[in-house]
C-alpha cells in the first residue's frame, strides 16, 4: 500500500497543492495540531469550505477552543480516518505542517505519563533558562540530547520529569507507530522546500490577509472560553490578545505577526530536514508526483 506524506512549513501551499488533487483517489489526513480548533480557522488558515468542499479533509475543526489536544488522541483520529479512506478504496493523503504529531503517529511516541493540566500550566509559563535549570536538576542526562535553544522540547521532558518519571529513560525508544503496526506500507514523502526569501514574502504576505478576521475571532473565542483557553495558545494570538487589551498597537501586531510566522518557519524546517521519511521537494515537482502516483 502507499501512504503519499507531505510537510512543509506554514506558507508553503500545502492546502494549495491538495486543490490539484483527484478528490474521486484521494482524500487529506490533515496533520495540523491547531486546525483541529473549529473557532479558528483564519488564524490557523485551516481550508475553507470552497477547499474543503472539493477534496475532503479529515481532522480539521474537531475541538472546541477551550479543548486540549495531545500526540496520542491525534493518532488515533488519524488511524481512524486512514481506515475510512482506504475501506472506501481511496487514498489517504497526510499533510500538515506539525512535524511531531506525524512522526509519532508514523513512527511511534515515547511510553511518557500522562501530564496534569496544573502541570503543563506551570511549565508552559516558565522561561526557557528556568525550564533547563530545573531540567537539569532533577534529570541531567536529558539535557545531553536536547538542543539548548529547543523549548519545546526542553519543557516536554520537564513536564514528564515532575511526574517522577525520568526522560532519559523513557526517550530512549518509541513505541507504537503506524509503520510498525503496517510494515507492507509504502511512504511516498517529502516536505515542501522553498527559498527562504520567497518563502518569508509569502508568509508575509498571508498575515497582512489573515490579519483583521484573526482579531475578530479572537474577540469571539474569548467571549465564549476566556483568553486563557487552551486554543488562544496557538502561534500568534498572544499578540492579538495584545492588541485587543490595548498594550501593542496594529502596527507592532503585524510584525510580531509575521515574525512569529516566519520563525515558526525557521523551526519547521529544521525538524523537517532531520525527518527520515521526508525529502525536499518543491512545490512544482510536488504537484508532479502526487499528481501522477499510481494507485495500488
Amino acid at each position: 500500500m502507499i501512504l503519499p506524506v507531505l510537510g512543509g512549513p506554514t506558507g508553503s501551499g500545502k492546502t494549495a497543492l491538495t486543490q490539484v488533487l483527484d478528490p474521486k483517489r484521494f482524500e487529506i489526513v490533515s496533520f495540523d495540531s491547531r486546525q483541529v480548533y473549529r473557532d479558528l480557522p483564519v488564524g490557523t488558515t485551516a481550508p475553507t469550505p470552497q477547499e474543503s468542499s472539493y477534496i475532503r479533509h479529515w481532522l480539521i475543526g474537531y475541538l472546541n477552543a477551550d479543548e486540549s489536544l495531545n500526540a496520542s488522541q491525534f493518532s488515533i483520529w488519524a488511524r481512524e480516518a486512514i481506515s475510512d479512506i482506504r475501506a472506501r478504496g481511496k487514498i489517504p493523503f497526510l499533510i500538515g505542517g506539525t512535524g511531531f504529531y506525524l512522526r509519532a503517529f508514523l513512527l511511534g511516541m515515547y511510553p511518557v505519563p500522562n501530564v496534569p493540566k496544573e502541570t503543563k500550566d506551570y511549565v508552559l509559563e516558565l522561561p526557557l533558562e528556568e525550564a533547563r535549570t530545573q531540567l537539569f536538576a532533577k534529570d541531567p542526562k536529558a539535557l545531553e540530547s536536547l538542543s539548548p535553544q529547543d523549548g519545546y522540547r526542553i519543557k516536554r521532558a520537564l513536564e514528564v520529569v515532575l511526574t517522577g518519571v525520568l526522560w532519559s529513560e523513557v526517550s530512549k525508544e518509541t513505541v507504537g507507530g503506524y509503520l510498525n503496526d503496517y510494515p507492507d506500507v509504502q511512504v511516498i514523502g517529502h516536505w515542501l522546500d522553498w527559498p527562504r526569501d520567497i518563502l518569508y514574502d509569502r508568509i508575509n504576505r498571508r498575515v497582512e490577509e489573515i490579519a483583521t478576521g484573526m482579531l475578530a475571532e479572537t474577540k469571539v473565542v474569548v467571549s465564549r472560553y476566556g483568553s486563557d483557553c487552551p486554543g488562544l495558545r496557538t502561534l500568534g494570538y498572544n499578540f492579538a490578545l495584545a492588541f485587543l487589551n490595548g498594550t501593542i498597537d496594529s502596527n507592532t501586531f503585524i510584525e510580531q505577526l509575521a515574525q512569529s510566522h516566519r520563525n515558526y518557519a525557521k523551526r519547521q524546517i529544521t525538524w523537517f530536514k532531520k525527518d527520515p521519511l521526508l525529502s525536499p521537494i518543491s512545490f512544482e515537482a510536488a504537484v508532479q508526483l502526487y499528481t501522477n502516483i499510481d494507485k495500488i
